[in-house]
């Protein structure tokens, strides 16, 4: 919102309570009800969204299909899953958004998403953190992952691997909550020499832990343009990665990778030692990382495309009452 509103756009959150409110767009922050689409196209409002959907895009082949196939049963049966959750949608927006190539097939494939008014645009980085992570440090004797402790991450396990690879890891994050049994888990494989947790830092702090390590490592069950492996690309890092969807089919074009697969702590110590002993920073970033001064221009490009664009026609429009528009995920 705040990139975007520099390039001269008025932008502002939905106040679902304000019938007074006025604009050209409304966009939607993941998929949004069909009543929500209709009302809103039925006061003259074009309709976008950017929808993550990285747990399903890191689905297993077998498990896309059957998703698919039981949403084309619905839909010979009436489509009574589909009419629930709002499935139409996808064929009433004017836009739609996705932060990786991946996720914008997989929307296409399952969903039936119009491939013409799908586009994928990045998150971004602030040009001051771009910046500050390209910067020259000496090296330091670590690897470093950054994000949220919780099972998701597979922090726990990375932690155990690095006790048994004897590599030492600066972990960076904080949990849902202080009293989670799997962050009190991950506390315990706390040493201070190999597992290493500084806790949450400021972004000076954490800028300065990403330039001065070998390497990045997460090994994450899903992520969709994750910003913490946007930060370690911009220092330079090289990046340690599961072999799910989600990063090879999405980072495999970074210069300095390698992916593994998520299996035991034994079977991942002797892969992150390795990468350790190879692992090296090098100028320039790891793969292209946009600010989000440039995110906020690919935005408009569509905004603007769509203003100019004839409105969608639908028989549902005739058959939903007018209301207001009553949402908090919309800006």
């Amino acid at each position: 919102m705040r990139e975007i509103a520099s390039l001269g756009v008025e932008v502002e959150p939905v106040r679902w309570w304000d019938d007074k409110q006025a604009g050209d767009i409304i966009h939607f922050m993941n998929r949004p009800t069909r009543w929500l689409v209709d009302g809103a196209r039925q006061k003259g409002l074009k309709t976008i969204m950017t929808e993550n959907i990285d747990l399903t895009g890191s689905r297993h082949p077998i498990e896309l299909w059957l998703r698919r196939f039981a949403l084309q049963c619905d839909h010979v049966f009436g489509g009574p899953l589909s009419f629930r959750l709002s499935m139409d949608v996808y064929q009433k927006l004017d836009a739609l958004v996705y932060v990786v190539e991946l996720e914008r097939k997989v929307a296409n494939y399952i969903y039936n998403a119009p491939l013409e008014r799908c586009h994928v645009i990045p998150h971004g980085l602030d040009e001051e953190a771009l910046t500050a992570l390209a910067q020259p440090e000496p090296e330091g004797d670590y690897l470093i992952s950054t994000g949220s402790i919780i099972p998701r991450k597979n922090t726990v396990l990375l932690a155990k691997a690095a006790l048994l690879a004897r590599v030492p890891i600066v972990f960076l994050g904080k949990p849902f909550s202080e009293t989670d049994s799997y962050f009190q888990q991950f506390k315990g494989l706390v040493d201070g020499t190999l597992v290493r947790y500084p806790g949450f830092v400021s972004a000076d702090e954490k800028h300065r832990l990403l330039r001065r390590a070998r390497g990045f490592a997460l090994l994450s069950q899903f992520e969709s343009g994750c910003i913490a492996l946007y930060e370690a690309a911009a220092a330079g890092l090289p990046l340690l990665l599961p072999t799910l969807p989600w990063a090879t089919c999405v980072y495999q074009h970074a210069r300095q990778k390698e992916f593994v697969p998520i299996k035991s702590e034994q079977f991942l110590a002797p892969k992150l030692r390795n990468f350790y002993e190879t692992a090296h920073r090098q100028a320039g970033q790891t793969f292209s990382v946009p600010s989000w001064r440039e995110v906020a221009r690919g935005y408009v490009k569509i905004y603007e495309s769509i203003l100019k664009r004839e409105p969608l026609r639908s028989p549902s429009l005739q058959q939903t009452p007018t209301g207001k528009l009553k949402t908090q995920s919309s800006a």
